[in-house]
């Protein structure tokens, strides 16, 4: 469980709170955010069927990163992952 809160906003600089809400769980997080609570949800895990038209995949990369032993955040997309690959 966490708190978010809601924001209205009165003029283009002035926000003006609104109330506070608990989200349980992320498909909660999503829905109050998209009542207009904040923090917005930002999802964090990446997509392991991402591909980049190469054939890379994110459990592919990380398969690589694992022989290579190089350390990496579950939480990269392909791109970041793709990056630590030695050339």
């Amino acid at each position: 469980m966490y708190p978010l809160n809601l924001t209205k906003p009165t003029t283009d600089i002035l926000r003006v709170s609104a109330g506070f809400a608990v989200a349980n769980d992320e498909d909660e997080h999503k829905r109050l955010s998209a009542m207009g609570y904040e923090p917005k949800w930002v999802a964090t895990e990446a997509d392991p069927s991402e591909d980049d038209g190469h054939g890379h995949t994110v459990e592919s990369v990380r398969a690589q990163l694992d022989a290579a032993g190089i350390a990496y955040d579950r939480r990269w997309g392909l791109a970041k992952l793709l990056g630590l690959l030695p050339a």
